[in-house]
């Protein structure tokens, strides 16, 4: 038994499509199509698909998932190692690049993290320090 398209979407007429940008497939969408496939699908009927080509995709998609698990947990761990490495500079005087662009150096008093990640650092009171103007540690 075949998957009829019609069934799974309704064309619209032309000039009239429209898209939705944010929609994207998922490995949920993507499995849920999957085992549809394989449930209608006819091992002995001549004009299906070699079934070892549904176990290399299965093979292919699962090896996505964990690399995109592993980058998922690499990027978690560069998050963390930056906040420990500034969470180090507490108390620790600095060499840094002040704002106006001229050499600056004082003592970290404060680490400050936002929702996004960004680390900003107060320097005997100067705010809004990144640690990438950080040039050295005393």
């Amino acid at each position: 038994m075949a998957i009829d398209p019609t069934s799974l979407s309704t064309p619209a007429a032309p000039g009239t499509q429209t898209t939705n940008k944010n929609a994207s497939l998922g490995k949920d969408d993507f499995l849920k199509l999957m085992v549809a496939q394989m449930a209608n699908m006819d091992p002995m009927s001549q004009s299906s698909s070699d079934p070892s080509q549904s176990v290399q995709q299965m093979t292919q998609f699962s090896i996505l998932e964990q690399l995109t698990n592993l980058n998922s947990s690499q990027t978690t761990l560069a998050t963390n190692e930056k906040q420990s490495q500034a969470i180090a500079l507490l108390g620790k005087t600095v060499d840094y690049t002040a704002a106006d662009g001229s050499a600056a150096s004082g003592a970290v008093d404060k680490v400050d993290f936002d929702a996004q990640g960004a680390i900003q650092l107060t320097i005997d009171g100067v705010t809004g320090v990144s640690p990438s103007q950080i040039a050295g540690v005393r």
